[in-house]
Formats: structure tokens, sequence, C-alpha cells
């Protein structure tokens, strides 16, 4: 009887799981907001880089419309950023590193904005504006505060739980136990993510994902230094649990992966480990470049919007000097204004050139980040 008892208690059921249907509603409601807040954030910044809190003067009607527009816009930016915190957290509640995300949310919200904010404002700007940026500073830091803090507590009590049940992950690397077979038919349904981890792609059979450590664990081979390509114990013991007619197709592919990548990192002058020349690693450095890249755009607009005045400056200075040379050669036509090249088009384009500028400096970190991905291997 005892021993029936016992393996009732094992035999208990899965942990449940988030209802589809949840799941669903929280990615719609992550992506509105995610939009709301990307273009209430780009208008505040649009308002702030164009001057609109920089004034000397200014009273009346333009002062309600600067003050009603901001003020809205900054609670539509904040609402949105919190619900897509909050709807992220619980979409995603068994990732271990949303509270990082989050830390480094409220971060950038206590730290980066209010910056911004400061670098658009002078001693000399109207008393009711310097009072306006004042607030959007304070609601800023007030909310970063909170997200770091909130974020800080997900990422200490994910780690406690994680460090607190040992039978679990003891269970999560048997292969043989009913909770990893739970385990691993909950996350096959699981969506991938953006950057693709090692059993997400086309590399992973499924009949060896099913038995899998790494895929019982939810984590890349690469973070454990361990793979199907490049440890030959764990391929064994993944072959031994495949039929006899796949068995030695899947085994020929695997050692001619693994030979490749042995002969990639001894072609280095300082060998590196065999992940980062393994095809499955690869491929998840280009599914992160696709998702990196894309921070290139606002990180060139940043760029460009805080030091537009030194390029303005140095426009002006290289139209003189350059339409004083060419008026030595008559290449102008007469008379010549104080700025000489604003009387031929093609180079009296300011803005024009501004915006080949941005796409340089676009141009220049698209190129960093293809250099530190595919080569640094980060």
């Amino acid at each position: 009887m005892q021993v029936r008892r016992a393996e009732t208690r094992a035999a208990k059921p899965p942990t449940r799981k988030m209802p589809q249907w949840v799941a669903k509603l929280l990615e719609h409601v992550l992506l509105v907001a995610s939009i709301g807040g990307v273009l209430s954030l780009a208008y505040l910044l649009f308002v702030i880089f164009s001057g609109g809190l920089s004034y000397q003067i200014v009273a009346g009607t333009a002062l309600e419309q600067v003050s009603r527009n901001v003020n809205l816009t900054k609670g539509v930016f904040l609402w949105c950023l919190w619900i897509v915190v909050f709807a992220a957290m619980i979409r995603h509640y068994k990732t271990e590193s949303m509270g990082l995300v989050v830390m480094l949310v409220g971060a950038a919200c206590w730290a980066a904005l209010p910056l911004i904010v400061r670098s658009r404002t002078e001693a000399t700007t109207a008393r009711e504006l310097l009072e306006l940026g004042q607030s959007l500073i304070i609601s800023f830091q007030a909310s970063g505060s909170a997200m770091f803090v909130l974020g800080f507590l997900r990422f200490a009590v994910g780690r406690v739980i994680v460090l607190a049940s040992p039978t679990r992950a003891a269970a999560r690397l048997s292969t043989s136990s009913p909770e990893s077979a739970a385990i691993a038919a909950e996350r096959a349904l699981e969506k991938p993510s953006l950057m693709r981890k090692c059993y997400e792609m086309h590399f992973c059979r499924t009949s060896l994902r099913a038995n899998c450590p790494r895929f019982l664990e939810g984590t890349s081979c690469w973070k454990r230094k361990s793979g199907c390509y490049c440890d030959q114990g764990l391929a064994t013991r993944l072959l031994t649990g495949v039929g006899a007619n796949a068995r030695a197709a899947m085994a020929e592919e695997l050692q001619a992966a693994q030979r490749r990548a042995r002969l990639e990192s001894k072609k280095r002058k300082k060998p590196k480990a065999p992940c980062n020349e393994c095809p499955v690693y690869l491929e998840h450095q280009k599914h992160k470049y696709r998702v990196v890249s894309w921070l290139a755009y606002p990180a060139a607009a940043a760029i460009i919007g805080g030091t537009v005045a030194l390029l303005r400056q140095g426009y002006a200075e290289v139209e003189y000097r350059l339409g004083d040379f060419l008026a030595q050669f008559q290449l102008l036509p007469h008379p010549l204004s104080d700025k000489p090249l604003e009387a031929v088009a093609w180079l009296s384009a300011e803005n024009a050139a501004i915006i080949l500028i941005g796409v340089l400096v676009l141009g220049a970190l698209l190129q960093i980040t293809e250099l530190l991905i595919f080569r640094v291997k980060l």
C-alpha cells in the first residue's frame, strides 16, 4: 500500500498553464499599448527637440496649447508604458530575464528621458515652460524608479523560487520522469522567442527535442556550452531514443556538424568554444541581428537630434567657406549674398545635409551591430 501511494503522488498532474485565450489577449494588449507608447513618445521627443519647451516668451493660447498637448501625451505614454510592463510580466511569467528587462526600462525612464528634457531647456526659457519641463522630469523619474524596484523584485523572487526548488530542477533534467514529459508537451506549444533558442529552430528535430535536457530546461545549448552538435555524449544519449531507421541519418548529420565546428575552431589563432562556429548558433545570431538592428534607427535619430545644433553650425561654416572659395573662381552668380551657396539650389539644402549625415550614422551603427554580432559573436 505504501508503494502504491508513493506512485500515486509521483504521478501528479502537470502544472496548470496559462489559457490560450488569455495569452492571445495579453499579446494584443501588448501590441496596442506598445504602438500607443511609441507614438506618444515620438510626439514628446518631437516637441522637445523642435524647441517647443525652449521659448523665451510664451503666453496665452500658445502656452495653453503646449501645456495641454504635452500633459496629455505624457499621460498616454506613461499609461501605455505601465500596461506594457504589467502585460509582459504576466504573459512571460516564466522568463527569468523579464525582471532585468523591466529594470532596464525603468532606468531609461528615470535617467535618459529627464536628461533629454534638461538638454533642451535653458536658463532663459520662459518660467511656464521650465515648470512644464520639470513636471515631465518628475513624472518620468517617479515611474522609472517604481519600475526599477518592480523589476528588481521580479528578478529576486524568481531567483529565490528557482534556487528553492531543487526537486523541480532535477525533474527537468530527467528525461524519463512524467513531469518532464508534461514540460516537453507544454513547451512545444509556446510561441518562439524573438532571437530563437536552439530548440526553436529548424535544426532541432522533434524526435530528438522531446528527450533533450536543454529543451526541458528552456535554456539554449550555447549558454550551457553543451549541445547535440558539440557534445558527443549528449548526442549519443539523444540518439538512443530514436528509431533505428532514423538513427543512422541523424548520427551522420550530427557528426558532420561537429566536425565542421571543430575545424573552424582550430583555424582561429585563439580557438573559441565550438558554439561560435555551430550552425545552430550562427542561425540564432541572424535572428538576433534582425531584432537588435532595429535599435540602430532610434539610436541614430537620438544622435542626430542631440547634435543637430552643432550640425547646423558646422554646415553654416562650411557653406560660407566653400562659397567664398568658389567665388574666387567665379563659379557662382553675382552678386554674392552673405551666404553665397544659397544662390545654388543643390548646395543650399541644409536639412538634406543633416538627413544625409543621419543616414551615414545609421549605416555606421548597423555596420557596428553586424560586426559585434557576426564577428565578435556577442
